[in-house]
């Protein structure tokens, strides 16, 4: 197994990516090998632990892996697949709750054009005048529509 490469830095989980700049930086200066002969086996473990850190998505393979399988094509192409899975079913929902909600807008705008055709029927023309049916015609007509728009979209 190999070592945590965030102990091999000496910083926390939670580090930036300064952070880590910061402290390879510090550490390749103590440890480079011009420096210090005996040192090549430690600047090589500190490189790849920068190399791996420093790159976003090599991070996050490196988090949600771990440190013996974030290299590993197969562990790799398992994780994506699961991740694109989950996607796809946090997107299904989304759009299934969105159709949901078209269904119930155009339930209450048809009840609202069944209001305004029985009161059309039920109240005689001579209480609100000629003008409210002809208002009425163009609402259920715009009501309409808008059903019609919300579920083509």
């Amino acid at each position: 197994m190999t070592r945590d490469f965030y102990d091999v830095l000496g910083v926390p989980r939670a580090a930036s990516s300064a952070e880590i700049k910061e402290a390879f930086r510090r550490l390749a200066f103590q440890h480079h090998p011009d420096r210090d002969a005996g040192e090549g086996g430690r600047f090589k473990e500190m490189s790849e632990a920068y190399a791996v850190l420093s790159d976003a998505e090599k991070r996050a393979l490196y988090d949600a892996l771990g440190p013996d399988k974030y290299d590993d094509p197969r562990e790799v192409l398992f994780y994506r697949l699961n991740q694109e899975a989950a996607n796809r079913e946090v997107e299904r929902e989304y759009e299934g709750s969105r159709s949901a909600q078209k269904y119930s807008d155009a339930e209450g705008l048809g009840f609202v054009i069944f209001i305004l055709i029985i009161i059309d029927f039920v109240i005689p023309s001579w209480v609100f005048g000629p003008w409210f049916y002809v208002f009425n015609v163009f609402l259920i007509l715009a009501i309409a529509v808008g059903i019609y728009d919300s579920f083509k979209s």
